[in-house]
């Protein structure tokens, strides 16, 4: 059960993290990069997702996982990551 809502978390983070790196190179600052992951990224990564996965989502129905589910688990973790990140880079700077 953990192994497919992680398969779902990657496969969703994969886009993320590319749109993510893309939108932070074009305010030419990183430090908007965990703002950007949790926020517009996870939205963007589960829409590309849906586009060019989107069959497996019979597969999580099957297994008793719904959408609304999988992005709110993935959302909640890219948040906490996000809030761990910015935490982390303000104390080394």
């Amino acid at each position: 059960m953990v192994k497919m809502i992680f398969k779902y978390y990657f496969d969703v983070n994969f886009f993320n993290l590319i749109y993510s790196f893309l939108l932070s190179l074009l305010f030419f600052n990183f430090y908007f990069m965990p703002i950007i992951f949790a926020s517009i990224g996870t939205i963007l990564g589960v829409l590309s997702f849906q586009y060019f996965y989107g069959n497996e989502y019979y597969f999580y129905h099957n297994k008793g996982f719904t959408k609304k589910r999988l992005n709110l688990i993935v959302l909640f973790l890219n948040v906490f990551i996000s809030i761990i990140v910015s935490i982390t880079y303000q104390l080394i700077k």
